[in-house]
């Protein structure tokens, strides 16, 4: 992948992604740690996608548009919320770990799909409809959706349903501000009517 836009970018600009993903690179490396640690496939999958973030989000295209600063505020707070809110209660189940290792498929998937185009908050960086975008409109939030689901299953609690559901909510305001900020939205949509799963949403 070719990064002719990274010179195109303000120094301002530069500085708040190298700053924002120096975010991601700490995340990957605790789950490095932990993956080292406890010999988790499930930690080391998310080393590789925060590493995969963390890279894309520092060498990111420039945007067009962006959205509100409140906007931006609360999908950041999305973004980290539950990593810091979910809490593990045993050693999970398989059912919750299978839907897990499938979700990190998606999400990967996804998030190279994106390229350069990648971003937390609402942002038009490009109309993206290749990959896992030809099937489904928002397939990183059904990857992280699924992620969690999984995660509840393996680790239920009253706290972790209560993080869920504030995610899940989060997750629906964010895709509904990006379909209205990405300009030419309006034709994929048409194109591709399903955002989280295809033949049901």
């Amino acid at each position: 992948m070719r990064v002719e836009h990274w010179h195109t970018k303000p120094w301002w600009e530069k500085g708040i992604d190298i700053l924002v993903g120096s975010i991601w690179v700490v995340y990957a490396a605790l789950y490095l740690s932990q993956a080292w640690m406890t010999r988790s496939w499930a930690n080391g999958g998310l080393f590789l996608f925060y590493t995969l973030v963390a890279f894309l989000f520092i060498f990111r295209r420039p945007a067009r548009r962006r959205a509100r600063w409140w906007q931006t505020a609360l999908a950041l707070g999305d973004a980290i919320w539950p990593v810091v809110w979910l809490r593990p209660t045993g050693h999970g189940v398989w059912l919750g770990t299978l839907l897990q290792g499938g979700a990190m498929l998606i999400m990967l998937m996804a998030t190279l799909s994106l390229g350069w185009s990648f971003g937390i908050a609402p942002a038009d960086r490009g109309l993206q409809t290749r990959g896992l975008y030809r099937w489904v409109r928002h397939p990183l939030y059904a990857g992280e959706l699924l992620f969690y689901l999984g995660y509840c299953t393996s680790h239920p609690s009253w706290h972790n349903l209560v993080g869920m559901g504030v995610s899940l909510l989060l997750v629906w305001f964010r895709m509904r501000w990006e379909e209205a900020i990405i300009q030419g939205y309006e034709g994929y949509a048409r194109r591709v009517p399903w955002r989280l799963v295809p033949g049901v949403w």
